[in-house]
Formats: structure tokens, sequence, C-alpha cells
């Protein structure tokens, strides 16, 4: 687990979730911060109050192919890797099980760089226009072909443990989302402890 040493606890004035669902993770987030430091994303988070952002490899990813060659192959060939942004103008939490969310509090400066990170994982054209996917389904949200490359060891988890080191939050590089998520379950029950919250999720 982390050392609770490395921790952020002082002028943490932001709070993010991190997200486990099976074999996936992702971060949620203020939609408005995200937006005003990404203005590419302006129309998809226009009076949006949340904004969820996962990764993964381009055509399992959005729906287009999930079958087991498809995933297969995406981790020794994937051809191209795409985010996905979910964008709420509500409080989502009772549609998240409590059981595979933890809030995770990090500074104006961590805040700033994980903003940064979401945003240059998304791959623009010569306007500066995102490049956007076609979503194979219904209420996927919106799907960006990512500047990332997806790999076995370059997946979903490494992504967003890659977002949570960005954020300021010590967590160590790990290939499944049960190894990301225990650390940041860790560090939101560390943080909870000081008082960063009023009631741990």
């Amino acid at each position: 687990m982390p050392p609770t040493k490395n921790i952020p606890t002082a002028n943490t004035k932001h709070t993010i979730y991190f997200i486990y669902r099976g074999w996936h993770t992702s971060i949620l987030l203020d939609a408005t911060l995200l937006s005003a430091q990404n203005p590419q994303l302006a129309a998809d988070l226009k009076a949006q109050k949340y904004a969820r952002i996962g990764w993964g490899d381009g055509d399992y990813f959005t729906g287009k192919n999930k079958s087991a060659v498809t995933a297969a192959k995406a981790l020794v060939a994937s051809g191209y890797s795409a985010v996905q942004l979910l964008a709420y103008d509500y409080e989502p939490f009772n549609e998240i099980p409590a059981e595979t969310l933890v809030p995770l509090a990090i500074t104006s400066e961590g805040m700033n760089k994980l903003i940064a990170y979401l945003g240059n994982s998304i791959a623009v054209d010569a306007q500066g226009k995102p490049v956007r996917l076609s979503a194979y389904g219904d209420a996927m949200g919106s799907f960006f072909q990512s500047t990332d490359h997806y790999s076995v060891f370059s997946n979903c988890n490494t992504w967003s443990g890659n977002a949570l080191r960005a954020a300021g939050l010590p967590v160590a590089n790990r290939l499944t989302a049960q190894g990301v998520f225990e650390q940041a379950r860790f560090i939101s029950q560390w943080q909870a402890e000081q008082g960063l919250f009023k009631k741990a999720r």
C-alpha cells in the first residue's frame, strides 16, 4: 500500500472519485474544471456537473467489436485506443455501487495536472478539435481517439494509475483494476481518517 507520508492531506480543496467496475477503472471529476482547461470538450460538457473518463482499446471499448478475439488482439496488436467521456448534469452517485467508488482529495496543483493529463490523452486534428469515434451502443457517452497506445503492459488500469499519479497521489503501477483500486481505497480511507471527508464512500 502507498506510504501514508506521501498521501496529500493539506490544501486538498478538490475531490475526485475513482471507480472500479469489473476489469475497468475510470475517474469522475468536476465537469466545469475539466472544460475550463480543455475547451475542446466544452460542447460535450456544457451545463454538466460531472465528467467520467476512461480509456481502452478502440475497437473493444467503443463496442465496435466485443469478441474475445478482439480483446486478446488488443493486448498485442491494438490498432488504436479510445477515451470515453460520460457527462452527468446531476449527482450520479446513487447509480454507482458504493463499493466500487472511492473519493480522493487532491490539491489545486494536482487537479490541474490531472486535467492536463486527461486532455493530453485525447487526439486532436489540425484545427485543434478532438478526433471523435463512433459509439456502438446506447448510453455510452462520447468517444475520442487517444494519443496513447494500448497493449498488455499499457491498459486502462495503467492509464488510470498514471492519472492518479498526475493528480499527486502515490499510486504504484498495476495491470489489474483491483490492484489500482485497492491502493486508491487505502488512500481514501487514510484521508477520511484525517477528517478530509464527512463520510468515506
